[in-house]
């Protein structure tokens, strides 16, 4: 599961990465959405 935000709306929302979205479900703008990274991906990447 990952998370998204959108970069017009700002609505934040979870979707499995196998069925990466391309519209943002609140306002449905299209290719503004970017995917947010979690606790453990962002400590991964400081190492």
């Amino acid at each position: 599961m990952a998370k998204f935000r959108c970069k017009n709306c700002n609505y934040q929302f979870a979707r499995e990465l196998d069925m990466p979205p391309k519209s943002c479900p609140n306002c449905g703008q299209i290719e503004v959405l970017r995917r947010e990274q979690s606790a453990s991906e962002l400590l991964d990447d400081s190492e």
